[in-house]
């Protein structure tokens, strides 16, 4: 996805950021995935102690619950991926409650850009 996206610009969104929880029944309840959100800069500390800044940051996740933790676990990497894929397809529906601040963002392009991705790697 990284180079298939490198050289693309959609708008305000740089850095789309996808975080997926695939945890043990047993321990989903320490496990949550935060609501969608949009950062105009983000700032992270480095292992090294440096401060790195981000522009338009866009963060989203979902979460495997228990048997779909089940079948992730047993299945192939490539039946893995298929899961992966069709999670980040559905958790697509989130763009359209982005903040005023990135309305800039060409979320029908990039939605459809993400989709055909998978499609041409046979993901969905």
């Amino acid at each position: 996805m990284e180079s298939f996206f490198k050289d693309k610009y959609y708008g305000a969104i740089n850095y789309y950021w996808i975080v997926c929880m695939a945890v043990s029944p047993d321990y989903g309840k320490f496990a949550s995935v935060s609501r969608p959100m949009f950062k105009e800069v983000r700032k992270f500390r480095e292992l090294n102690g440096t401060i790195e800044e981000l522009k338009g940051v866009y963060t989203c996740g979902f979460n495997f619950d228990a048997d779909e933790f089940k079948l992730f676990i047993s299945s192939t990497d490539e039946e893995a991926e298929r899961m992966i894929a069709r999670k980040v397809v559905d958790s697509l529906s989130n763009l359209d409650r982005l903040s005023k601040k990135a309305a800039a963002f060409d979320k029908e392009r990039f939605k459809s850009d993400m989709i055909q991705l998978f499609k041409d790697n046979n993901l969905i």
